[in-house]
């Protein structure tokens, strides 16, 4: 039986249906990807598959006793345990931990195999994180965990090695913007969305036209002031503050950039004589399309140093005072 019913990642899911099928499932994953983008629908996907009483199919039947129960959320054998809410500081609770490694002695209730997903796993805190390591270390039969995480770095080194990775890609703009438009979203506005949510789904979804109108408002103003360091510092402040916790969020301000990165690609492809191709309306043109071509690449790189674990007030500042220069070196 093969996995079913996920957008995209067809190596992930034709990889796990592989080891489904020959019968050499791990009893600890790693979906390693970013947010949004099909690691918790592979998740129960899997846990379809496993427990479908209609072992004859190539595909869950949907019809089945246990497909029924997960279908409306009630199947007693998967488990999901998450962070209380999105902030960066928020953490998976050691006590929340325990109960799970709890329910694991027993053995799965409906007679098939219990699966465990662990969501945004990088908000295990250490004691979370050390009293998950001995169930991994010693996994009861007929059970299987699947940890998920934007970057294995959020985990301790101990848990990684004892998980199987399987890494999920983001998804093209046009399929986010196809399924946008499938659940009743306008064009137009699913064009700005899916270019905005840096290949997730799950980010499309949630993001508001009007909020991201006030966000390129804010990201206009800042890239048009003349400024300075005070100013640059003050703008990277502001940026990083929203994302910082207990610990920052590297991929989320990361994310956040591909706004900025979208003004500066509308523009050159307006410079390139193609304004059919612009996905924000009512920007501004740049008639050079050398520097935004420069300025696009200029956030991509900050990005990138943002990931890298560069210090994130410094990568936004130095990249404010890039952009500023490029357009001083094009003037000249």
């Amino acid at each position: 039986m093969r996995l079913d019913g996920v957008l995209g990642q067809r190596p992930a899911l034709q990889r796990l249906s592989a080891e489904l099928a020959a019968g050499r499932l791990a009893h600890a994953y790693l979906f390693v990807g970013p947010a949004g983008v099909g690691r918790g629908s592979t998740a129960r996907a899997l846990f379809l598959a496993l427990n479908c009483r209609q072992r004859d199919r190539e595909t869950p039947c949907g019809q089945c006793d246990s497909c029924h129960r997960f279908l409306a959320g009630t199947h007693e054998d998967f488990i999901e345990l998450a962070p209380p809410d999105d902030a960066a500081s928020a953490q998976i609770k050691v006590e929340a931990v325990r109960q799970v490694i709890h329910t694991l002695g027993f053995a799965p209730f409906a007679g098939g195999v219990r699966l465990v997903l662990i969501r945004s796993a990088g908000h295990l805190n250490p004691s979370s994180a050390n009293a998950l390591l001995k169930t991994l270390e010693e996994p009861p039969p007929d059970n299987i965990l699947v940890l998920t995480v934007q970057d294995p770095r959020e985990l301790l080194p101990t848990l990684v090695s004892r998980c199987r990775k399987v890494t999920f890609s983001p998804l093209p703009d046009e399929t986010v913007r196809g399924e946008l438009v499938r659940r009743g979203v306008d064009p137009e506005a699913a064009r700005l969305r899916a270019a905005a949510a840096g290949g997730s789904l799950g980010r499309a979804l949630k993001l508001d036209e009007d909020e991201l109108g006030r966000r390129l408002e804010w990201i206009n103003a800042a890239l048009g002031r003349g400024g300075g360091p005070a100013e640059d510092w003050a703008f990277a402040e502001e940026l990083v503050g929203t994302f910082r916790g207990a610990r920052i969020d590297r991929q989320g301000l990361a994310q956040a950039l591909d706004l900025m990165a979208l003004v500066f690609r509308d523009q050159a492809v307006s410079a390139a004589g193609r304004p059919e191709m612009r996905l924000m309306a009512g920007q501004s043109p740049d008639e050079d399309l050398e520097l935004a071509a420069e300025r696009f690449a200029l956030v991509r790189r900050a990005q990138e140093r943002i990931l890298g674990n560069a210090a994130p007030e410094l990568a936004v500042a130095v990249l404010m005072d890039d952009l500023r220069r490029a357009g001083t070196r094009r003037r000249f």
